[in-house]
């Protein structure tokens, strides 16, 4: 990107501030413009997870609890 800019530069003849400031204005104004390919906003896919493993907000502290610990021993090790 660095040296795209440099031969940006080179061939217009200006400062890195302009051609920084000439690329950003060209981009926010391409982003702001509606893509003509585009037909429909894009959906993340979603699904249901099923009910609950843990339904014991407690228990599932103490899980992660454990988990940790167990982590933190290893790392000494």
């Amino acid at each position: 990107m660095a040296a795209a800019i440099v031969k940006r530069r080179a061939e217009h003849g200006t400062g890195l501030r302009r051609e920084v400031n000439d690329l950003l204005r060209t981009g926010l104004a391409a982003a702001s413009q509606p893509d003509a390919n585009a037909t429909e906003p894009y959906e993340l896919p979603t699904f249901d997870p099923g009910r609950a493993l843990v339904t014991d907000p407690w228990a599932l502290t103490d899980l992660l609890d454990d988990e940790d610990d167990d982590r933190a021993l290893r790392g000494r090790s």
